[in-house]
C-alpha cells in the first residue's frame, strides 16, 4: 500500500467567532469543528488534499488574517507506519511556512 493512503491533512483554524466560522463553513462547504469551552471561540477543521493544502492556506490568509488565533496544518498518520516509513513532502512544509501555519503530526489508528 501506498505511503499516501496513510496520511491525511487538514487545515485547522483556531479562535473565531461565529461570524468567522460560518465564512469558512459556507466556502468550503465544512461544518467540522465546534467550540472551546474556555474562551468560547470556534474552531473548523477542514480535511484537504496535496493539491488543495496551499489555495485552502492561502484562502485563510488573505480572507481572515487578523479573524483567528492560531493556524495549523494537521497530518494525521494511520498507526499502522512507523515513523521511519513516513515522508512529509517538502512542499507542505513550504506551504505550511509560508502561511505560517504551525505543522502537527498525529498518529491515528
Amino acid at each position: 500500500m501506498n505511503q499516501d493512503d496513510r496520511l491525511a491533512y487538514f487545515v485547522v483554524v483556531h479562535g473565531m467567532d461565529v461570524q468567522t466560522f460560518e465564512q469558512m463553513a459556507i466556502h468550503f462547504a465544512c461544518r467540522r469543528g465546534g467550540m472551546r469551552a474556555l474562551d468560547e471561540s470556534r474552531y473548523i477543521s477542514i480535511p484537504v488534499t496535496l493539491d488543495t493544502i496551499g489555495r485552502t492556506l492561502t484562502w485563510v490568509k488573505t480572507k481572515l488574517d487578523g479573524c483567528y488565533r492560531e493556524l495549523y496544518l494537521i497530518v494525521s498518520v494511520e498507526a499502522k507506519l512507523s515513523w521511519s516509513e513516513v515522508v512529509i513532502p517538502a512542499e507542505i512544509a513550504l506551504l505550511a511556512g509560508q502561511s505560517k501555519a504551525a505543522i502537527k503530526v498525529l498518529l491515528s489508528n
